[in-house]
């Protein structure tokens, strides 16, 4: 999605030694990163896993790390349906690179270190980011949709029936396990209680789906569509839909967001602004004519034309910013019972008047 004294994790990993051994590393990581011992590879090269990891923390005695000198836009955007906009609007931008990752902790990071100038994320991240002290600010949200609940032998209607059993989350805090309590306790069902939560990465849950070892799983496009064929398996509920039942709306709620450093942003308004004009435009491109969007970003997304198709059927955009996108953000935290405090008026970007 420092140095010597590393803000705490904004979760602290409760039980077990693995629990352990992933905060140890992850600190680690920190560390070596901003000192400068290793320079890690391009995000693209080392893909472990599609579900987004927690943020890493940002020391509070270290509010900014100086971005490397670029002469054009970085981008870093996940290989999902979601990032089709952002590869269209690039093609119409000059001196732009836009570098799809699968692996999320090391986007992080490297964004956190200054090699990018603009990630595209769950907007969750982006949250945790500002609240361990990284000065990041969110300048759109243009998805409201792509993640279901994927079962095994049976199509449900609603969590209510799957009470007693598990639903299999990438991790603990995550975007996904936000939303998932939240329509579980909308049907009267109490999280951990009536339905248990089992934390593990997409890839993993999606084998044991294969398997039937795993009855249901919450998981993101394409996903989604890359497990529908198997047998036995079930595209059961649409958290975009739960969401828009239980609240009485019709606009889902912001799920991918793009995240700019803010004393970037404060030297870059046109570059935002322009960026901003060009995802509004790439959403009517992909509503007009899904199947050229699809043919203009198959070969950096790296997925069949035919996965790309349905998953992009799946994936509901809404573009938002500015004075909307900061009513709708804190919106959907207060509706989950999360609000965001003051300090969070620094984490909405509005462009100089």
């Amino acid at each position: 999605m420092h140095l010597s004294d590393i803000a705490q994790f904004r979760r602290r990993e409760r039980t077990g030694l693995a629990s352990q051994l992933r905060t140890v590393a992850l600190a680690a990581m920190i560390l070596i990163l901003v000192s400068g011992c290793v320079a890690l590879p391009p995000a693209r090269e080392t893909a472990s896993d599609t579900a987004a990891s927690p943020a890493p923390a940002f020391p509070a005695a270290t509010q900014t790390v100086a971005p490397a000198p670029h002469t054009k836009l970085v981008v870093y955007a996940p290989a999902t349906p979601s990032s089709i906009p952002v590869l269209i609007a690039a093609q119409h931008m000059d001196d732009v690179e836009v570098t799809i990752f699968t692996n999320h902790a090391q986007a992080n990071s490297l964004f956190l270190r200054g090699d990018a100038d603009i990630l595209v994320t769950g907007l969750s991240v982006g949250v945790d980011l500002f609240k361990n002290g990284a000065p990041v600010q969110v300048i759109d949200s243009y998805v409201a949709g792509m993640t279901y609940l994927v079962t095994h032998g049976k199509k449900v209607e609603r969590f209510a029936d799957l009470k007693g059993q598990e639903i299999y989350i990438p991790f603990e805090g995550s975007p996904i396990e936000e939303m998932t309590q939240f329509l579980v306790e909308q049907e009267g069902l109490v999280w951990k209680t009536d339905i248990k939560p089992i934390y593990s990465p997409f890839a993993s849950s999606v084998e044991l789906l294969k398997q039937g070892k795993a009855g249901a799983v919450a998981l993101p496009e394409p996903s989604v569509t890359l497990v529908e064929s198997q047998p036995d398996v079930y595209v059961s509920l649409n958290y975009r839909a739960k969401w828009d039942a239980a609240t009485g709306t019709r606009t889902g709620y912001p799920q991918v967001t793009p995240f700019v450093m803010r004393d970037w942003a404060a030297a870059h308004p046109d570059v935002i602004a322009r960026f901003n004009d060009e995802i509004a435009a790439a959403l009517q491109t992909i509503q007009q004519d899904p199947t050229a969007a699809i043919q203009q970003t198959q070969a950096q997304l790296g997925l069949p034309d035919k996965v790309l198709l349905s998953s992009l059927g799946r994936t509901d955009f809404a573009f938002i910013s500015s004075d909307a996108l900061a009513e709708a953000i804190r919106g959907y935290y207060q509706t989950i019972g999360k609000p965001l405090d003051d300090t969070f008026d620094a984490f909405f970007y509005r462009s100089p008047q």
